[in-house]
């Protein structure tokens, strides 16, 4: 009975653990949205979404009260814009606005209600009715057609190629009737997911607003997954705020959101990209930004969320926007803190997870496959860890030689605390036992392993990278058949990997809790069993790039340890 209550509350126990893991690892930097969305005094966010107000209620003020679309001015026409890098339909919408924009390197994306991994990366709607950007007054962009030229000629449905060092200069303006002219100058790099818009207007009084309500499209088969990473951020003098929210139904919705001040720039992203919005305060001084989000249904009973963004300034803004890859070679280019919106976890881990992404990217630059790099990198921790493994080790076996003594001590001075202490520092100094020590170098790994978690998880290098066999993306788990029914915690499908990686783990545990005295054997097995089934149901939605790091990891954890028993 007494090893059945034991078991029970160490069972009672790691649930409670389990429970409260997310949101230790938001706290650390890695952030699984089970835990609430940040609410900051600058963004009045609720924890659960808010219902769309009725219609016969008043429209919000300034952009909101623009959401129904018109057309008006030029008649609408469009042109399609070739790069090395993306492809996309550009019209004169809104003073110059992307209709569609996929991306030539990078492929997977939704067609339809079905996920389609052979087609390019979309990120927008596919919408000629959609702010992608627009300009106009504050208070309300010009959801109109403007009269657009460019410096490769500009005709509807005409196609423009865009070589090697090639740039592409498109001007729209509009006269309202009361004279005010609006100008937007865009200008695209062949070589470069980076724009820029150089907005005036004629009234010299007039403030100015650089709209974005397209949001980003998904681009994950995994929607949950998506949903998790997608976010809105905005950074004031390098503080940086960022909210989100998970729609569960076509009604949810951020509430709008007011930053008033200088800001260095706001971002859209979802897992592996991001619309970046970056303002040249030499050029004009922005004035404040406006943030919200609504519902797009997917496919059925799957929603995921459109946020929406804007710059204010004065007459006269520049704004770089930055849509393409979060990739940190790119986002540096940009020669801002944007970078900081990637998940490198927690101050103390972000050293460690930038050093591991610089050395994966650096082994990749030799011609490596990502799988085998993965690998000879686990290789290369556990020469790093393995000293740390191995002082563990003996730590624990200097620990179990006392213990008959400790016991003793323990029991004889049970009445007398301060002469309990001292005996048993006594005991650890004349025997050379740290109690410590089993302990500090796993503490020391942790920075180490935390950064290798959040990297190999999200990391956009191993989106699509290919290893070998069944193994095709190292970005998503290694399925090798579905299921027709899912499984909480499992999924719905089954990956061979995690399997491997359970077994290692049940070895490894066996093999470090035999020989353990003071702990019951039934107690031991319990938790063997426990922890082993648990780590092989969470890994299996895992990335496959994860999980073949940590089997291999495992495994020459195993070996180690069996090496140091025998010795």
């Amino acid at each position: 009975m007494q090893e059945i209550k034991k078991t029970f509350i160490t069972g009672f126990s790691i649930l409670i653990i389990l429970l409260l893991a997310p949101y230790y690892l938001a706290w650390i930097g890695y952030d699984d949205g089970t835990a609430s969305s940040q609410n900051t005094d600058l963004y009045k966010v609720e924890t659960s979404p808010k219902v769309s107000p009725p219609s016969n209620e008043e429209p919000s003020p300034n952009v909101e009260k623009t959401n129904e679309v018109f057309r008006g001015g030029s008649a609408y026409e469009k042109i399609t814009i070739e790069t090395p890098l993306y492809s996309a339909d550009f019209s004169n919408f809104g003073g110059g606005a992307f209709e569609t924009y996929e991306l030539k390197q990078f492929s997977g994306s939704w067609e339809g209600d079905s996920y389609v991994d052979t087609i390019r990366v979309s990120l927008l709607t596919n919408n000629s009715n959609v702010c992608a950007p627009c300009i106009g007054p504050e208070d309300a962009p010009l959801k109109i057609n403007f009269n657009c030229s460019s410096s490769l000629g500009w005709e509807n449905n005409q196609e423009v190629v865009l070589g090697t060092d090639d740039d592409l200069s498109i001007v729209c303006f509009h006269v309202d009737t009361e004279g005010n002219r609006y100008t937007k100058t865009t200008i695209f790099s062949a070589d470069s997911y980076s724009i820029n818009h150089d907005i005036v207007t004629s009234n010299p009084n007039e403030k100015m607003v650089f709209y974005w309500d397209a949001g980003l499209l998904n681009t994950e088969k995994n929607i949950f997954d998506e949903n998790t990473y997608s976010g809105i951020s905005i950074s004031n003098n390098k503080e940086i705020e960022t909210v989100s929210f998970s729609p569960g139904s076509i009604n949810d919705r951020l509430e709008n959101s007011n930053f008033n001040g200088n800001i260095d720039w706001v971002a859209i992203r979802n897992k592996y990209f991001v619309l970046a919005m970056i303002p040249d305060a030499s050029i004009g001084i922005t004035t404040g930004s406006l943030l919200g989000g609504s519902a797009l249904e997917l496919n059925k009973n799957n929603f995921y969320p459109v946020y929406t963004a804007s710059i204010s300034g004065g007459n006269l803004m520049n704004v770089k926007t930055y849509l393409g890859p979060l990739d940190i070679d790119q986002i540096n280019l940009l020669d801002t803190t944007l970078d900081r919106i990637m998940n490198f976890g927690w101050y103390i881990v972000q050293p460690f997870s930038r050093g591991i992404l610089w050395l994966l990217k650096f082994l990749h630059s030799f011609g490596l496959n990502y799988g085998i790099i993965l690998i000879l990198f686990a290789f290369l921790v556990r020469v790093v860890t393995g000293p740390l493994t191995k002082k563990s080790f003996q730590s624990t076996q200097k620990m179990q030689a006392v213990q008959p003594k400790l016991k003793k001590i323990q029991e004889k001075y049970k009445s007398d605390p301060q002469k309990l202490n001292a005996e048993m520092v006594k005991l650890y100094r004349d025997n050379g036992v740290n109690p410590l020590g089993g302990c500090l170098p796993m503490v020391l790994q942790m920075p180490l392993l935390f950064s290798l978690f959040l990297v190999f998880r999200s990391t956009i290098e191993f989106r699509g990278a290919y290893f070998f066999g069944w193994i095709k993306d190292l970005s998503l788990p290694d399925t090798i058949f579905s299921l027709p029914f899912h499984i909480p915690i499992y999924g719905d499908q089954v990956a061979f990997l995690p399997i491997l990686l359970g077994i290692s783990m049940f070895l490894t545990q066996k093999m470090s809790m035999s020989g353990m005295q003071g702990t019951a054997p039934g107690q031991q097995k319990y938790m063997m069993y426990f922890m082993s089934g648990f780590f092989f149901l969470i890994f299996n939605s895992f990335p496959s790039g994860l999980n073949l790091y940590y089997l291999i990891y495992n495994i020459l954890n195993y070996l180690q340890q069996k090496s140091l028993k025998k010795a």
